[in-house]
């Protein structure tokens, strides 16, 4: 990625020219980059958030400046449009190829983050060549891209086809597709590494530890009910459901409303577990950070009794409540 060709592309958008503040929102590992954007931006007021973010689900609200830029992720289509935030994609350049040897798959569908979804047209050309029936879908309104897949949506992986590829880093993106479609087979393609990752042991081992979580929750008796203020996850109506089957099996519930999900607010509650409805990440990448149980809505269901526990239901966020943001009333 040139970036500083990207901040020079960014300085010919009407909404920069005419912003005299500008919020800047960059990925951690991106955040020692603000030399640079502030050499390139020198004739504007620039504050930097400080604070962690994790997508486009994540727009400051209320902000005293004109425009935010907002580096890293594509923009969320369901949310709506933004008029006063410019959603900058970093798309990887890496070239890589891939061993298609190490691919056990005739057939399969192809994903990927934003990082790479890029790149997915050419790779789908390289498999086909290779003989692999690859399919590349457009997933539902929360998503941006083909293939894309997001930390809580996994709908461009669906279908009848048993296989699924994914190129990316880590394993978060891949681990949801493995848990939310049981019946597919899951190969994770680093590019930076070149490993494949067969995420079938990945996902035995992050269920044995959500069935504990259940079990704790099963016998628990105070609850508290994760509602997140971030823009893109508030699923306050989700909440109110939770109290409702808590209240209706003789618990304790209570809701907390928090931005940024951490132990050290939390543990300030007297709560025995916690139902999370703000971001999926935060139950499956933070789980052993909290000191407490964090189980998803529909854990709790299986808690209760309420759902079949020999079938696990992966949490995505499809839609979002609107709440009464200003931010809302501001959107097309």
């Amino acid at each position: 990625m040139d970036f500083p060709a990207v901040l020079r592309r960014l300085k010919e958008d009407v909404r920069y020219k005419t912003a005299r503040s500008i919020a800047v929102q960059l990925p951690e590992g991106m955040k020692r980059g603000i030399v640079e954007i502030t050499k390139e931006f020198n004739d504007k007021e620039l504050i930097f958030i400080g604070d962690p973010f994790w997508g486009a689900c994540d727009v400051p609200q209320n902000g005293k400046w004109d425009l935010l830029i907002q580096f890293g992720h594509s923009r969320i289509p369901n949310l709506g449009l933004f008029q006063q935030v410019i959603f900058e994609e970093i798309q990887e350049d890496l070239e890589f190829d891939l061993d298609v040897n190490a691919i056990p798959f005739k057939s399969l569908v192809l994903t990927s983050n934003v990082t790479y979804s890029n790149q997915l047209p050419r790779i789908k050309k390289l498999l086909e060549s290779k003989g692999i029936t690859v399919s590349l879908k457009k997933g539902d309104s929360r998503v941006f891209y083909p293939g894309q897949v997001l930390g809580c949506n996994i709908s461009t992986a669906r279908g009848t086809e048993e296989n699924v590829l994914f190129i990316g880093e880590g394993i978060f993106h891949p681990l949801g597709i493995a848990l939310a479609l049981p019946d597919k087979k899951v190969l994770a393609f680093n590019p930076k590494t070149g490993e494949y990752q067969d995420m079938e042991k990945e996902k035995r081992k992050f269920l044995s530890q959500r069935y504990g979580a259940i079990d704790l929750a099963s016998r628990a008796k105070k609850f508290g009910i994760i509602v997140s203020t971030k823009i893109g996850q508030t699923r306050y109506s989700l909440a109110r459901v939770a109290v409702n089957l808590l209240q209706n099996a003789g618990k304790n519930p209570f809701i907390i409303t928090l931005d940024l999900v951490r132990d050290e607010e939390l543990m300030n509650f007297p709560a025995d577990v916690y139902v999370n409805t703000a971001c999926p990440r935060v139950t499956v990448e933070d789980y052993g950070t909290f000191s407490k149980p964090v189980i998803t809505f529909y854990e709790l269901q299986m808690a209760l009794g309420l759902k079949d526990k020999s079938r696990y239901i992966f949490d995505e966020i499809v839609m979002t409540d609107e709440i009464g943001s200003s931010s809302f009333r501001k959107r097309n």
